[in-house]
């Protein structure tokens, strides 16, 4: 399975993004050998959501609430997940940019595209983290999720 199908919905796929060079083939192979270029990093994009959704998570049930004088409200939850929605996009828009770096029309739009995706799938990995954490692990943080 071709990772970047997952953004699908919001990147589009290789041919909606080699679709605008179709009339001149050397940018036609050229924006090909990006987009496979950007697929087989694309592995490390999937961990990069993976790690942040459960580390944000983790860090805010664990270390942030073990802290004394904490007020336990849905706006500091509320807060991380914002958190990690921003730090999601930033860490893989920066790790898309350096390791397959834009050099042709519309990469830098689609590299956006993908990191905001990505951000919004970290997002709801927090959020079911959150569920699961606020049901059966041990936090004094304000249970937003108890079921």
């Amino acid at each position: 399975m071709k990772i970047l199908s997952l953004y699908k919905w919001i990147a589009g796929s290789m041919i909606d993004f080699t679709s605008q060079f179709k009339n001149n083939p050397a940018l036609y192979n050229q924006a090909r050998a990006y987009w496979n270029k950007l697929e087989s990093s694309s592995a490390i994009i999937l961990i990069i959501m993976l790690v942040l959704g459960i580390a944000m998570a983790y860090m805010y049930y664990v270390p942030y609430n073990k802290q004394p004088g904490r007020r336990y409200t849905p706006k500091h939850w509320l807060y991380f997940l914002l958190g990690t929605f921003v730090l999601t996009f930033l860490v893989t828009w920066g790790y898309e940019y350096f390791a397959v770096p834009p050099k042709i029309s519309g990469a830098t739009w689609l590299q956006c595209r993908i990191a905001l995706g990505n951000a919004i799938y970290a997002s709801v990995l927090y959020f079911f983290v959150s569920i699961a954490w606020c049901n059966w692990g041990p936090t004094n943080a304000y249970r937003l999720f108890k079921i």
